[in-house]
């Protein structure tokens, strides 16, 4: 074979290769088209659609400090066995909200979860303060009793339960009823941590209505482990920078607190109001007082320092029978988002 012979056949043999291989060759699929974060106005402010889906999603939260002292609020005050503070104190908190909702043939699915990170003088603790559902009117998880909730708490003070309106964390089955011209209605199944000794959940029912200017409401819980209960009502008058309330509940049993009558003896009563008295200062103050001779007033002027930034200081008095008087104060700094 000369050498020109052999030059030709080399080049065959590449060319063959070369082919061979380009045949094998992966060819690289177009990239997909960017997918931004798209808004979702129809839950309102705040929700965006998960990348992919038809969910939207909301999430919020806030940042909080609070400085503590005087002997109701101070380190080591406590108010199970009455002890008084004797020092200044601290707490830190770090709370994530996450809403979400699409649409779907029953109406809007919805959840909410609320995760609640605390710190205390070297003391971490974590929370689950809300992780519920909620489907046409319908809401399973746990959250805050119903007893609570529809009657809003109490009023606007950071220190609102010196005597109590009620227990907060519990698993529900609940439905809520809502029509257009402003009736409510609640019925909820409950299990608190001491009502699994039975099959019989806690119940609570309650109806109210809902004008341009006030609200009236009135419900009823029932302990299944005491086989008591407590009846509360409540009454709002909102005239545009001012605003107050005044609720009253009853014990079915005075002697022995129970899941809902959560004050000393048959009856308690609290009362509040909160003014605008500019765009960025709210003035708000509460009174309570229980049949035990329990007397507690609070008052607080709320700053708004720059949207989303609030701080908050809070003279709070109780004068109780069985201890006398004492005072508490406290300072919050809170960042929402």
């Amino acid at each position: 074979m000369n050498i020109k012979g052999f030059l030709i056949g080399s080049a065959a043999a590449l060319v063959t290769v070369s082919g061979a291989h380009a045949a094998d060759a992966i060819v690289a699929a177009e990239p997909e088209p960017m997918e931004y974060v798209r808004v979702c106005d129809a839950f309102g402010t705040g929700y965006f659609y998960i990348p992919g889906t038809e969910t939207c999603l909301k999430i919020g939260g806030y940042v909080r400090m609070d400085v503590r002292g005087g002997e109701l609020l101070g380190l080591n005050a406590n108010e199970a066995n009455g002890s008084l503070g004797d020092e200044w104190d601290t707490r830190s908190r770090f709370d994530l909200r996450l809403s979400t909702a699409s649409d779907t043939e029953y109406g809007a699915l919805k959840t909410y979860s609320e995760l609640r990170f605390n710190w205390r003088q070297g003391n971490n603790t974590v929370e689950v303060k809300h992780a519920y559902i909620d489907l046409a009117g319908f809401r399973v998880g746990k959250t805050d009793s119903a007893f609570i909730t529809f009657t809003d708490y109490a009023g606007s003070v950071l220190i609102d339960d010196l005597i109590d309106f009620g227990t907060d964390d519990t698993n529900v089955i609940q439905y809520n009823y809502k029509s257009d011209n402003g009736i409510t209605a609640v019925l909820s199944l409950e299990d608190f941590a001491d009502a699994g000794n039975d099959y019989v959940p806690n119940i609570v029912g309650g109806v109210g209505y809902a004008g341009e200017s006030f609200k009236a409401r009135v419900l009823g819980g029932y302990d299944s482990s005491l086989e008591e209960g407590a009846i509360k009502a409540r009454l709002d008058g909102d005239f545009g920078s001012f605003s107050a309330f005044v609720m009253a509940g009853w014990n079915t049993n005075g002697d022995f607190r129970n899941d809902y009558a959560t004050w000393d003896g048959d009856w308690a009563v609290w009362g509040g109001a909160s003014v605008g008295l500019t765009d960025r200062v709210k003035l708000n103050a509460q009174l309570a007082y229980d049949d035990s001779e329990t007397f507690v007033a609070n008052a607080n002027v709320a700053f708004t320092v720059v949207p989303g930034f609030v701080v908050t200081p809070e003279v709070v008095y109780r004068d109780r029978d069985a201890d006398g008087s004492a005072w508490g104060g406290i300072v919050r700094f809170q960042r929402s988002f």
